[in-house]
């Protein structure tokens, strides 16, 4: 991949309504998005040739949104899948690129995942792991019936292991809810979290309170990808792609048997090679947050923060905007809104673009910025953008 950096390039954003119940359909919201993410690379529909989504049977084609934009594209494809699927299709967009198939290339999540289909939302089988993988049953705990509590183990354990407290977990969250409050568009803008009522708040899951899982909404989010060539004739300042690690997984199909590892361990080295860059080169972050300890797990593979130091890393504030690492500015899925973690590549492109440039929700310093995808403990990946 190292054959691409600096190639390709981020020209388009864009989102729809972010809502609790959108009243309308998946596709209505993609075409919103869609529609913002061509007004903000400043071309037409007809210049994409290329869409591709991912979706957990919860979405539209997209053909159907190349159909409604009037497009008749070479190419289409919507995957299964859900974190670390934009990095993927991301990585997937360049190569269509690269090998001739495809000029510029529109990605987008779109979703009722609040007032329709709800991940974890109930209606599962308490032992939906135990079947849902090949022997299972002699692996896996019965009764680990949601994200929160699969993800709860692996927490419990690092976090033993490392000296990481409740309090280390909250000052993930209240970094994010701190963010959100510079982002009128965020779920909780005008709801900050002080670490008093974050500990004093009951656990759902341990070590999970509320606030430690990621949002339920209803929206869709675009991004539109072309050579670094071709986005020099687009009006948007382009964020360029240094390298990419699209997904890697952990050592052993059946993940459950080491829960030490987690496939980020394995996205970090082949990623800076990539970009030909490291840790210390990275100003800010994007870090897939669908719960507050992945956070934290995600810091520690991507040598952003030294192992066994990481809750002394939080909580000395270098998560917040004037912090070391200012990480998720809109407030990141704890806190402005859910897709699948295409909402947090949203935000690490403006910040790398420097558009909030005169306002206090533009980090300092955004040169170089890392976007993480987790697909769970088992499949990652990563890029690295530069602006």
């Amino acid at each position: 991949m190292n054959q691409i950096r600096d190639k390709y390039a981020i020209v388009g954003v864009g989102e729809s309504k972010r809502s609790k119940n959108s009243g309308t359909t998946p596709l209505h919201l993609a075409l919103d998005a869609a529609r913002a993410a061509i007004a903000d690379a400043g071309i037409e529909a007809k210049e994409i040739d290329g869409f591709m989504s991912y979706c957990e049977n919860d979405s539209c084609s997209p053909h159907q949104l190349a159909t409604y934009l009037g497009v008749r594209p070479n190419y289409v494809k919507e995957i299964l899948g859900g974190g670390s699927s934009t990095e993927m299709l991301m990585a997937d967009a360049v190569a269509l690129i690269e090998t001739g198939q495809a000029n510029t290339v529109l990605i987008y999540r779109s979703m009722n995942g609040r007032s329709g289909m709800r991940m974890g939302g109930g209606g599962w089988s308490s032992d939906l792991l135990q079947s849902a993988f090949d022997g299972g049953s002699y692996i896996i705990p019965y009764g680990a019936a949601s994200p929160g509590q699969w993800f709860g183990l692996f927490a419990t354990r690092h976090m033993k292991q490392n000296g990481l407290t409740q309090e280390h977990l909250g000052h993930v969250c209240t970094s994010f809810y701190e963010h959100a409050q510079r982002n009128p568009n965020a779920f909780f803008y005008g709801k900050p979290l002080t670490m008093e009522e974050y500990l004093q708040t009951a656990q759902l899951s341990s070590p999970f309170t509320k606030h430690d899982f990621c949002l339920e909404s209803d929206e869709a989010n675009a991004i539109i990808v072309t050579s670094a060539e071709r986005a020099k004739d687009c009006q948007s300042k382009p964020a360029y792609i240094m390298g990419m690690a699209a997904r890697r997984a952990v050592s052993h199909a059946h993940y459950w048997k080491n829960i030490d590892e987690v496939a980020s361990d394995y996205v970090a080295q082949p990623l800076y090679e990539a970009a030909g860059v490291g840790p210390k080169d990275i100003d800010i972050a994007s870090i897939y947050d669908c719960f507050s300890w992945v956070v934290l797990r995600q810091l520690e593979a991507y040598g952003l923060a030294p192992k066994g130091e990481l809750g002394d890393f939080v909580a000395a504030g270098n998560l917040k905007i004037d912090g070391q690492l200012p990480t998720n500015l809109a407030g990141g899925m704890l806190s402005e809104g859910y897709t699948h973690g295409m909402n947090n590549v949203l935000e690490i492109v403006r910040q790398v673009r420097g558009e909030y440039e005169g306002t206090e929700r533009q980090a300092k310093k955004h040169d170089i910025a890392i976007c993480t995808g987790w697909a769970g403990p088992d499949m990652a990946g990563a890029m690295i953008l530069r602006k």
